[in-house]
């Protein structure tokens, strides 16, 4: 297959490119993480909150920053502050734009949590003092309390039990159980995540208005317009930018002759000089900064000397 076949073939696929880095990514920091840090405290009541402290924690940073990282986060936040009109249609994308935006934050911690799970060292951790001992009678004569402090030591296999001798086979089977039921948890997670991803694909195609092949025009418009829309607006303000930094300077660095440099006076310096970066937003034009606020109120002028006299003071 050649390269131009594939980049044929990965043309649109970009959000599962993304999506499989992501999950990827979080598999690997997940490994590394139980790895380095994780060590079991082997203490009743404490292995529960240092699990799910283990699990939930950065589960929950993954969601945030998922929904942080998301450009369609912000326009939809903004747009409520911009006092959008809440009509039924209205309500429809923003619920629409809600679950797109959810899609990808989740994945993230789902993919976390799932292989946390796989895994077993957490789940072993946090759930080995509740583990059933119906079925081992050692355990017969030994207050609830004693047994959850044995049965918390199960994970550090280094920590002796001498509560009960020849205890390593039954230390052994509690474990391979803990495990079971973690691997089985994952397994479901992983099951369900799949069925509501593929129903949440499935569904919005069956109820569009739009034949197969002209959404997919319509996806590759939207990437189009976004891509043209964002080429433009750079050179836009790179050019809007130039007029601002022209009159103060004189010149641009881009000019390719330049005959005087206009000298900038104290207080040209003093007024944009700060970190007030948004001066004046609700008039239009707006202006975006101390200097774009500085060329809108000055009139050209001040003290301009000519190339040649800098170069021959130089």
């Amino acid at each position: 297959m050649s390269i131009s076949n594939l980049l044929t073939f990965w043309k649109g696929k970009e959000r599962l490119t993304l999506h499989a880095v992501i999950a990827l990514t979080t598999i690997f920091s997940q490994q590394a993480f139980s790895f380095f840090t994780f060590n079991c405290p082997c203490k009743a009541r404490l292995n529960l909150y240092y699990a799910l402290a283990f699990i939930g924690v950065p589960a929950l940073v993954l969601l945030i920053l998922g929904y942080a990282f998301n450009d369609l986060t912000w326009k939809l936040i903004m747009s409520f502050r911009g006092g959008a009109n809440m009509k039924l249609n209205n309500f429809k994308l923003i619920c629409y734009v809600m679950f797109s935006v959810t899609g990808t934050a989740v994945i993230a911690p789902v993919t976390w949590v799932a292989v946390t799970l796989l895994n077993g060292l957490y789940y072993q951790c946090g759930m080995s003092e509740f583990l059933s001992v119906s079925s081992w009678n050692v355990f017969q004569n030994i207050t609830l309390r004693e047994r959850r402090d044995i049965l918390a030591r199960f994970p550090c296999l280094k920590v002796s039990i001498k509560e009960i001798r020849n205890i390593s086979e039954i230390r052994n089977e509690g474990n391979r159980i803990l495990l079971y039921q973690s691997q089985v948890a994952g397994w479901i997670l992983i099951a369900s995540v799949t069925i509501i991803a593929f129903l949440t694909f499935c569904i919005p195609r069956y109820c569009s208005p739009l034949s197969f092949v002209h959404l997919n025009y319509w996806a590759q418009y939207l990437e189009n317009e976004s891509s043209l829309f964002q080429e433009t607006a750079k050179k836009h303000s790179q050019l809007y930018a130039s007029n601002h930094i022209k009159k103060f300077f004189g010149f641009i660095a881009q000019q390719s002759e330049v005959k005087k440099i206009r000298l900038p006076t104290r207080r040209d310096w003093r007024m944009i000089s700060g970190i007030n970066m948004f001066t004046k937003l609700e008039h239009d034009p707006c202006q975006y900064s101390l200097l774009h606020t500085w060329a809108d109120e000055t009139t050209a002028g001040g003290d301009y000397i000519p190339v040649d006299d800098v170069v021959s003071e130089a």
